[in-house]
């Protein structure tokens, strides 16, 4: 039987004394205990699966009716950069105002990543988008205990956290129903999580060699050259526009949800977008859920028929 953890084990992860373990649990008010150090120690109580009784089970930052959008901008900027995430960000947005939420989004840049506005606001739950995974352990010590977060385009080797990412498994099954035969090169846009980009690369099932990451339109030129009468796959519907111009025979995968900006000739692979008012309503069954403690889930955005 697993060992069941105590208020010592917590204490001794966290770094602080048992008393002050003790006072962060019970939610003691008259204890004078900075936000960081409460912050530390009831994720580290959430992490270690700690449950006394259901007044315990329930502890969690008071609910503000606040959402957090953070947007964790591309390390490698391209000139969509600015749209790829547009109409996922409207939509999270508009199904978190419908249910009464107001939304908090922030653009976080690589360079000098700052997190104030967090540890300004107790965040009901969180959507994060496009972060690597060193920026996530550096971000998620700064969430309550018991805040549902969500990670799109992203992932994330921790259990605690749901992950929010696009069918490619039936992308690439449909991609090569429209070819009429397996793509044999396959061209992505950069993520900033490494783990998400090398999970797409596996399952395509394709050589490091007929790969591609886009960095720019003489690289693409290039390596389209070498494939020339080769049917592919392109991820991204602004890459897809580029590669249209010196190729023709591939499948565009509308990542952004932009399906309207592809030329009317090229084939095309969209995921359903109102999937998201399930997801969004998903994380408010969580808020209000007094005894939830984050689980993983995959959460799949289907291919549009």
């Amino acid at each position: 039987m697993m060992k069941k953890t105590t208020i010592k084990d917590i204490a001794q992860a966290a770094g602080v004394s048992i008393a002050t373990v003790s006072y962060i649990l019970n939610d003691v008010k008259t204890q004078s205990i900075s936000d960081e150090t409460r912050v530390k120690v009831l994720k580290i109580a959430q992490q270690l699966k700690y449950v006394t009784n259901r007044t315990a089970q329930s502890l969690k930052i008071k609910k503000t009716g606040l959402i957090g959008i953070l947007w964790f901008k591309d390390s490698e900027p391209s000139p969509w950069s600015e749209l790829k995430y547009a109409k996922t960000i409207s939509k999270i947005e508009q199904q978190c105002s419908a249910l009464g939420y107001h939304v908090i989004l922030m653009q976080i840049d690589s360079s000098e990543p700052s997190y104030k506005v967090i540890m300004e606001r107790n965040l009901d739950g969180v959507f994060l988008i496009n972060v690597d995974q060193e920026r996530f352990a550096t971000i998620t010590p700064y969430f309550g205990f018991g805040i549902p977060v969500f990670v799109v385009d992203s992932y994330i080797e921790d259990s605690l956290f749901h992950k929010v990412m696009p069918d490619i498994k039936t992308g690439f099954d449909a991609s090569t129903a429209m070819l009429g035969e397996a793509p044999q090169f396959l061209m992505l846009d950069a993520y900033n999580n490494k783990k998400w980009m090398d999970m797409i690369k596996h399952v395509s099932g394709l050589p490091e060699e007929k790969i591609h990451v886009y960095k720019d339109a003489g690289g693409m030129r290039a390596f389209l050259g070498k494939h020339e009468h080769h049917p592919g796959i392109v991820l991204n519907e602004f890459i897809a526009n580029q590669a249209a111009m010196s190729h023709a025979r591939f499948v565009a995968w509308c990542t952004c949800h932009c399906p309207e900006v592809l030329r009317d000739d090229i084939k095309r692979v969209s995921f359903r977008m109102n999937e998201y008012t399930s997801i969004v309503n998903l994380m408010n069954s969580y808020i209000d859920d007094a005894e939830y403690r984050n689980e993983e889930k995959f959460i799949i955005l289907s291919v549009s028929s």
